[in-house]
């Protein structure tokens, strides 16, 4: 193990740990000033990360993640002892299963005030605070990156530590304790910090996968959200391979630049079909969970090739043996490239726009997929969207237009109701970002409505208002159980827009694509009601069996 020393400057552990993120290129921070974190807003300044104060610590963590899917980079959230942790649990459990980097930096309890074998009855203590988070949180080792410190250079080097691993593929989210007594003491003059080593890839079953390609005569890639980085070398393979690219929730957007990108998803039974027919199956960055197929029911080929850094989940969940375990998806790709041009064994452009066009005659399904285009015309693909569990969000988030990887967000992953708009503060610091939500899910963060006012952020909220929510009745007309619990009481939302300074607009799936420009053009806090309801995709689990 490699150190490298980082020389303090008279300043204190909270400080030392902000210069840390600022030389690995994190601009912000979200989080609450609590009495036991404050030091970390004293020692703001020009040339480190900006704090943006959120109205609830699981705000914090969504934000920190949503940044994440942007941008690339490490989310981080800063947040204050005891209760203010473990109110960023939800979101924390949403990023982890999404392979987010996000670190959650927590003040603890007063170390000088402590006594080791009970708590005392410390403002906020608690016993193991870490503990919340180790079951969710990235393992090295078998170790969980949920870690409590009780001195300066633990502090310091334990963040320089988790800083680099949650950002090592694959990715994944971390907890750093620190107590509050600690943070505002001075930096140690010298800190160790972990220096990253070279990584040896282990690539000798790479000979075996190309002459699989050599002698298979439809081959075709699945792309997961593991791949975002690799979006124009994913593309390129499948241009030269004939491959069609079908992509995860998470992996929208990746090989967009190929004629071969899938623009409608696996869950349809003409995309489902195609995968049938391939012969060998190239997966890339996916761990291929239930939701994204089905629950494993969808027709794998035969021969299935896991390309991952942690291959054991998603080569059982393909039934595979077959696995090149390696992060340096560059590399693979680069080598595979050298086998024979193949030409296109379908038409997929083709396949993708039949599938669209009996969407659009479809009476259950042609509202949904109308809405989906009104917003692929008319918001920018520059430009991000953030969908919540609703069923707009579950339309939007997989049958939207992705012509570029990390343009949307979706929650699936764990599932996380109320997921979409806190997460859209942490992307719309960088650029305008779409909320598209229904009215059971924006109820759970409308304080944050304040925040994105405080922070002028260009956020356009598109809320589709079915009176409750719309999937879980659904699932109870499936199932034929009484509607009960969904149907929900809601405020005027034009009065709620006009007390946080949000302009308003309540439009029909006409006029829909007009106001999406009129905001994104003003750039300024908006929200646009939308009434009519929606029948859910099959991209939904209660559509999943139906045959045609």
């Amino acid at each position: 193990m490699g150190y490298c020393e980082i020389v303090n400057q008279e300043r204190t552990v909270a400080a030392a740990i902000l210069d840390i993120l600022a030389t690995h290129r994190i601009e912000v921070a979200f989080g609450i000033p609590g009495v036991h974190n404050l030091a970390f807003w004293k020692a703001l300044s020009a040339n480190r990360p900006k704090i943006v104060g959120v109205r609830h610590e699981q705000t914090s963590v969504y934000a920190a993640d949503g940044n994440f899917r942007v941008t690339g980079n490490l989310g981080v959230a800063i947040t204050t002892t005891g209760p203010g942790a473990a109110n960023t649990l939800g979101a924390f459990g949403e990023a982890s299963v999404s392979n987010s980097a996000v670190l959650v930096i927590s003040s603890e309890a007063p170390i000088a005030l402590r006594k080791s074998d009970m708590t005392r009855g410390l403002l906020h203590e608690m016993n193991d605070q870490s503990a919340l988070f180790a079951p969710l949180a990235k393992k090295v080792d078998g170790k969980p990156l949920a870690i409590s410190v009780n001195d300066a250079q633990s502090a310091i080097s334990v963040a320089a530590y988790l800083v680099t691993k949650l950002q090592e593929a694959p990715r994944g989210c971390g907890y750093l304790g620190i107590p509050a007594d600690v943070l505002n003491q001075l930096a140690p003059d010298k800190i160790l910090s972990e220096s990253r080593e070279p990584v040896h890839e282990n690539l000798a079953q790479l000979a075996e996968v190309t002459n699989l390609i050599e002698k298979s005569q439809r081959v075709a890639i699945w792309a997961g959200g593991g791949a975002l980085d690799y979006s124009e070398e994913i593309g390129a393979l499948a241009d030269r391979l004939g491959a069609p690219i079908f992509t995860s929730f998470a992996g929208r957007g990746v090989g967009a630049t190929s004629k071969n990108y899938l623009t409608a998803p696996v869950h349809e039974p003409e995309i489902s079909e195609l995968l049938a027919e391939s012969e060998l199956l190239l997966v890339f960055g996916s761990e291929l969970d239930g939701m994204n197929t089905k629950n494993w029911s969808l027709p794998f080929p035969k021969e299935v090739v896991i390309i991952d850094p942690a291959p054991d989940k998603p080569a059982i969940n393909a039934s595979s043996k077959r696995y090149l375990a390696t992060a340096n998806f560059k590399s693979v790709i680069l080598n595979l490239q050298k086998v024979v041009v193949k030409s296109n064994w379908q038409d997929y452009a083709q396949i993708c726009s039949t599938t669209k066009e009996r969407l659009q005659s479809s009476i259950l399904e042609k509202a949904g997929i109308s809405f989906v285009r009104a917003i692929d015309e008319n918001w920018s693909q520059a430009n991000s969207i953030f969908c919540d569990m609703a069923i707009s969000g579950y339309w939007v988030g997989v049958y939207g237009l992705n012509k570029r990887p990390r343009r949307s967000a979706y929650p699936v992953g764990w599932g996380t109701l109320g997921f979409a708009l806190p997460a859209a503060i942490g992307a719309a610091t960088k650029s305008a970002t779409l909320v598209v939500c229904g009215d059971g899910g924006l109820a759970f963060a409308l304080s944050e409505l304040a925040t994105i006012q405080q922070d002028k952020l260009p956020i356009t909220i598109l809320l589709n208002d079915d009176g409750g929510y719309g999937m879980l009745r659904y699932d109870q007309q499936v199932m034929k159980h009484p509607e009960r619990g969904v149907d929900l009481f809601n405020p005027n939302w034009e009065l709620i827009a006009e007390s946080f300074g949000f302009a308003f607009q309540e439009v029909s799936l006409a006029h829909l694509g007009s106001a999406l420009r009129n905001s994104e053009q003003s750039g300024k806090p908006s929200l646009i009601l939308f009434r009519e309801k929606l029948n859910p995709p099959r991209s939904t689990s209660p559509r999943w069996r139906e045959v045609n």
